[in-house]
């Protein structure tokens, strides 16, 4: 008798830790389901937080199985991708689990889509420039500048020149350079107009290329409509624009 229970003891402790846990090929702890299968957790959130939803945000899957995740916009958001065990721009993700899964939908805030025509004058004439941002990020050419003494102004970036100049409205943080030459007299008169479609945050124009520090210029774009800058003192400006 006292032998038949010497047998009974190991085999009831291996048939215990056989049933408590098991681990996937890369070694990562997985839990069996008492049937000898192994299955996984996914763990899914949105960034920010407020952006959107995941759905389903938390499972517990068998190994290999087919899980398909969606993450879902709220008003004034968008979906850019998705980051962590999977990387993908896909929606509804769709994978095979085959290990424990944590996911982040990551969304975008474009709460900054609108327009702003800048118009840039001397004592005699005047240009006309339009920026700001938007899903397609449009822009026109600018021709090669006018010969000194002629009034110009113009949109650069990477080496080329533009009249019309928009960036991304997923961006919160965007800036635009403006370089310009009078052509009568020392003084120009910048006047925008913003068409606020959808739009916080903060527009500034100064003569610095740091949205945090400026020099003789600082002007809030959306409190004021127009500036007068002495081409002598300062040679070109930055636009930029923060998401609060």
């Amino acid at each position: 008798m006292k032998k038949a229970i010497y047998i009974c003891i190991p085999l009831l402790v291996s048939l215990l830790l056989f049933s408590c846990g098991t681990t996937d090929g890369n070694g990562e702890p997985g839990f069996g389901d008492g049937n000898g299968f192994t299955t996984f957790t996914l763990s899914a959130l949105a960034s920010p937080a407020e952006a959107g939803t995941v759905t389903p945000s938390y499972g517990s899957y068998e190994k290999d199985r087919n899980v398909s995740v969606t993450a879902t916009a709220r008003e004034g958001w968008d979906f850019v991708n998705w980051t962590g065990d999977q990387e993908s721009t896909d929606n509804p993700l769709q994978f095979q689990i085959a290990s424990n899964t944590t996911l982040t939908a990551n969304f975008a805030d474009r709460r900054s889509s609108y327009s702003v025509d800048l118009t840039v004058a001397d004592a005699e004439d005047e240009i006309s420039l339009v920026f700001g941002q938007n899903e397609d990020e449009d822009f026109v050419y600018a021709p090669p500048p006018p010969p000194t003494g002629s009034l110009d102004a113009r949109f650069t970036e990477s080496a080329e020149d533009y009249y019309t100049l928009f960036q991304s409205n997923l961006l919160s943080n965007a800036s635009w350079e403006m370089i310009f030459q009078s052509g009568s007299g020392d003084v120009l008169t910048l006047t925008w107009q913003i068409t606020d479609t959808q739009m916080e945050g903060s527009l500034i124009l100064s003569d610095s290329d740091d949205p945090a520090q400026s020099n003789q210029l600082e002007i809030d774009m959306r409190s004021d409509s127009e500036v007068q800058i002495n081409v002598n003192e300062i040679e070109r400006v930055f636009i930029h624009y923060t998401l609060d």
